[in-house]
């Protein structure tokens, strides 16, 4: 480079970025020490809900609901093959709470008569040249098995209404309480954040205890 000018331009211009960079270098760790990180807690919530006594007693209460309601459609569907008198009888015979000989008698009957229709129709059903008998008795059985099967579906979406009731409800009064004692945790223990452990590599202050002793004052 010829131009002297130029040469000192140049050379004024590098000094002034050199400066520049010389005062960042300064600046920048002084302006990290005042920012402060989040504060970050963890809880594990696995064993949030192993240890938390409400949860444990509704989801024992909610398996017992759906066991009830998933027996009530296997009971339908095992003597669907009843007439409506004979379904009308087993029902009120399997309501009653203690039952005598006689009525445990009866109920085996109607079972038994209930199964020896689904063989029967079931065997109709293959026949290759059926006679017109076996004809009009394949088609007695298939009306009641079809108005059965109707009946059955009805209950099935109710069930599952009722099932996806329930469980939304018991989901909402649980979760709430326990975002409530998150958020009452974080306030005491000044974090900012509390994430799930399974979700942080390293780092983070375990609350898991302190969100259980809220969850479960009395313990």
């Amino acid at each position: 480079m010829d131009d002297p000018r130029k040469e000192r331009e140049l050379a004024k211009q590098v000094a002034c970025l050199v400066v520049a960079l010389m005062i960042a270098a300064l600046v920048a760790p002084f302006a990290l020490a005042q920012e402060q990180a989040p504060r970050l807690g963890v809880v594990d919530m696995a064993k949030v809900l192993e240890g938390y006594t409400e949860f444990q007693a509704s989801d024992a209460e909610y398996k017992q609901f759906l066991r009830d309601r998933q027996g009530q459609l296997q009971q339908r569907m095992s003597v669907r093959l009843l007439r409506d008198d004979e379904l009308k009888e087993y029902q009120n015979l399997t309501s009653v709470v203690a039952p005598t000989d006689d009525q445990k008698r009866r109920l085996e009957e109607l079972r038994a008569l209930a199964e020896k229709r689904e063989n029967e129709l079931n065997g109709l059903s293959r026949l290759p040249d059926p006679t017109p008998e076996e004809k009009q008795r394949l088609t007695e059985l298939q009306a009641v098995a079809d108005k059965a099967d109707e009946e059955i579906s009805g209950l099935q979406q109710r069930l599952a209404d009722e099932i996806n009731q329930r469980n939304k409800e018991l989901s909402e009064k649980l979760n709430q309480k326990i975002e409530a004692a998150l958020a009452a945790v974080a306030r005491e223990k000044r974090v900012d954040y509390i994430l799930s452990k399974d979700a942080v590599l390293y780092g983070g202050r375990d609350l898991t205890d302190e969100v259980l002793a809220k969850l479960n004052p009395s313990a």
